[in-house]
C-alpha cells in the first residue's frame, strides 16, 4: 500500500511539474523572452500584463511612451493638437506626409501619439492576458524622419515669409511666428521620439532651433503690439468685467494692452443685455465688436448673440449672460474666431 502511494504521487507530480512548463511552451516567445524575439538593436518593445486585453493594452501602451520620456497623456494632447494643425490648414500649407499620421490618430482607439505600433496578445491558461508593443526602430524612424523633414520646410517657410514683411508691429508677422511655433512643439516631440528610436538623429536636429526659440521671437513680436480696448456697454461693473477678459486674452498672446484708448490695433467692443420675460426668465446677449487699425479699417468682425435663463431671476439671469460673455473671450466663440482669422494670415 505504501508503494502504491508513492507511485501515485509520483505520477501526480510528474503531471503537475509538466502542465506549467506546457503552459510556457504553448506562449509567444516574447511572452519569456522579449528580447529574443525582438531585438532591442531593432525593436522598441515592451510588455505588459493584466486581467483584462484593455487593462493589459494601456499599460504595455503606458511603458512604451515611458521608453521615450513622456507619458500617454501628453503623446496623446500632442497628436491631438498636431492633427488639428493638419486638418484645419488651408491654402498653400500643406502637410502630405503628416496627414497620414492624422489620420491613424483619428481611427486609433488605443495607441495615440506614436506611429508604427505594433500590438501582439496573449491570453495565458489562468486568464491573464499578456500583451507585447512594439515599434520597428527602421521603420518607425523612417516616418518620423519624413514628418521631421516636412515640417522643417514648412516651419522655415513662415520664418522666411515673417522676416520678409516690413512692418514687425503686425499681425502678420505676428501670426507667421505663432503657426510656425504651433507646428515646431509638435516637431519637437517627433525629433525626440526619433532619437529614442534612431540614436544618431541627434547629429540631425532641425535647423529652425527649435519651438522655444521661435516662441522668443514670437513674444518679442507681440510686444511691439499695444491693443486698445473701447468697451460700450449700459452698466459700468459689465463694462470692467468684458475689459478684464478682452484684455486677457489678449495679454495672455503676449501683447500689450491699452483699456479706453487707441493702439496699434484697436477692439472696439459693444455689448447689450436685454431681459425676456416668457415661460422662464432668460437675459438675451448680443456682442458686436470690430479690430480696426491705426487707420481706422477693420480688420477682425465678430457678433454673438445668445441667452440664458434661470427660473425665477431676471438678475440671475442676466449675471449669466455676462458671464458668458466674458467667456466667450476666454475659451469661447470670440477665442475661436480670433484664433481662425490670426492663422489664416500663414496660409
Amino acid at each position: 500500500m505504501k508503494k502504491a502511494l508513492i507511485v501515485i504521487c509520483s505520477i501526480l507530480f510528474v503531471t503537475c511539474a509538466s502542465a506549467a512548463p506546457a503552459d510556457r511552451l504553448s506562449a509567444p516567445v516574447w511572452v519569456n523572452s522579449l528580447e529574443s524575439a525582438y531585438p532591442n538593436r531593432d525593436w522598441i518593445a515592451v510588455t505588459a500584463e493584466g486581467a483584462s486585453q484593455t487593462e493589459a493594452e494601456a499599460a504595455a501602451m503606458s511603458a512604451l511612451a515611458r521608453t521615450f520620456r513622456t507619458d500617454i497623456n501628453s503623446l496623446t494632447l500632442s497628436a491631438m493638437q498636431f492633427s488639428q494643425i493638419v486638418n484645419n490648414t488651408t491654402g498653400n500649407i500643406t502637410f502630405d506626409e503628416s496627414r497620414n499620421f492624422s489620420q491613424e490618430i483619428a481611427v486609433s482607439a488605443n495607441i495615440k501619439g506614436l506611429i508604427g505600433v505594433q500590438i501582439d496578445v496573449y491570453r495565458a491558461a489562468d486568464s491573464t492576458v499578456h500583451v507585447c508593443a512594439r515599434m520597428n526602430r527602421r521603420e518607425c524612424a523612417a516616418r518620423y524622419s519624413a514628418m521631421i523633414r516636412e515640417n522643417t520646410a514648412i516651419i522655415n517657410r513662415l520664418l522666411t515669409s515673417a522676416a520678409a514683411i516690413s512692418d514687425k508691429a503686425s499681425f502678420e508677422v505676428y501670426s507667421r511666428l505663432s503657426f510656425a511655433h504651433a507646428i515646431a512643439q509638435v516637431t519637437d516631440s517627433f525629433q525626440a521620439i526619433l532619437e529614442v528610436l534612431d540614436p544618431t538623429a541627434a547629429n540631425r536636429k532641425p535647423n529652425y532651433g527649435g519651438a522655444n526659440f521661435i516662441k522668443t521671437n514670437m513674444i518679442e513680436t507681440a510686444s511691439l503690439i499695444t491693443i486698445g480696448l473701447t468697451v460700450n456697454t449700459g452698466q459700468q461693473s459689465d463694462r470692467i468685467l468684458l475689459t478684464r477678459a478682452a484684455g486677457s486674452f489678449f495679454r495672455d498672446l503676449g501683447f500689450k494692452i491699452n483699456e479706453q484708448s487707441a493702439g496699434t490695433y484697436t477692439l472696439q467692443l459693444n455689448a447689450r443685455f436685454d431681459i425676456i420675460s416668457q415661460n422662464v426668465i432668460s437675459c438675451r446677449f448680443f456682442l458686436d465688436a470690430a479690430l480696426v487699425n491705426k487707420n481706422g479699417t477693420a480688420v477682425f468682425s465678430f457678433t454673438e448673440d445668445d441667452r440664458k435663463a434661470h427660473p425665477n431671476s431676471a438678475s440671475e439671469a442676466r449675471r449669466l449672460a455676462v458671464r458668458a460673455a466674458e467667456e466667450s473671450f476666454k475659451e469661447g466663440l470670440f477665442a475661436i474666431e480670433f484664433n481662425t482669422w490670426l492663422n489664416s494670415f500663414a496660409n
